[in-house]
Formats: C-alpha cells, sequence, structure tokens
C-alpha cells in the first residue's frame, strides 16, 4: 500500500509520503472525474484563496512551495497561480496550473495529491488538457 492507504497506478511507483502538514484520507484511491482524460496537466485547487496570495511576494512563495512538492512527482515544465481579478473577495478561489515533462510524472501527482489535506483544506486535482494550461497561462510549457 501507498502512504495514506491509497495503492499507485498500475505501473507506477508509490508516492512518497506526505510532508509534515498534509494528510492524506485513509482509504481513499483517486480518480479522474468522468470523462477527464490523463494529462500532462494538472489543476490544484482548494489550497489557498485570493486573500492569502494579494501580492506578488506571496504568489512567489506559493510557487516556490507548490514547485518543491511537485518535484517529488517528476520534472516540472510550468507552474502557474491563477488568481482571480483585483478587487475580488479575499475567499475567491485561486488554482494552481502544474505541466508535468511527461504523463506518468502527472499521473503519479494526481493520485498522490487529490484528497490530501492542506492546511485545513482538501486538495482538489483534476487533469487538464495541455490546451487549456497553455490558454490559462498564456505560456508554452512543452
Amino acid at each position: 500500500l501507498a502512504a495514506g492507504g491509497g495503492l499507485p497506478a498500475p505501473g507506477l511507483p508509490a508516492p512518497p509520503p506526505p510532508p509534515a502538514g498534509m494528510q492524506i484520507p485513509s482509504a481513499q484511491t483517486a480518480t479522474p472525474a468522468p470523462g477527464a482524460q490523463p494529462s500532462r496537466s494538472l489543476e490544484l485547487s482548494n489550497m489557498c484563496t485570493a486573500g492569502e496570495v494579494k501580492d506578488e511576494r506571496d504568489v512567489e512563495e506559493v510557487i516556490e512551495d507548490t514547485k518543491e512538492e511537485m518535484e517529488k512527482y517528476g520534472a516540472i515544465a510550468g507552474l502557474d497561480v491563477e488568481r482571480p481579478p483585483p478587487g475580488s473577495a479575499d475567499d475567491m478561489q485561486v488554482f494552481l496550473l502544474v505541466a508535468f515533462q511527461d504523463l506518468p510524472s502527472a499521473q503519479q501527482a494526481f493520485h498522490a495529491l487529490q484528497g490530501r489535506t492542506f492546511d485545513g483544506r482538501v486538495v482538489a486535482v483534476r487533469y487538464i488538457s495541455d490546451e487549456e494550461y497553455a490558454s490559462r497561462t498564456k505560456s508554452q510549457a512543452y
């Protein structure tokens, strides 16, 4: 069994144990949303709000922390923080967009992160197409 009681995806090694402050609900195996196709790009949500990333220093810290965590699963091609427009309510959702160099790394991260608790919140992860990643970040990660 992998850390947290879930099984790793077939053909993928078990994910590393969660870092301090992050817990995994027991006996849950992450599955993509119906119709979602695994891809190299992930959207992470419910990790922080607009009120927690008010300035560029906050954004840089979120990027640094997220990059450090994501690199445990494989090489990253791109990482971006998608904030609500200026003037939005502090409780508005912030999305973290991560592009991996290869599909197995993204799959490993998806299965390891889905449903984990971070800072008292249950993290949600979904696959997004490489095209959606590029359009939301205005960059070409691949």
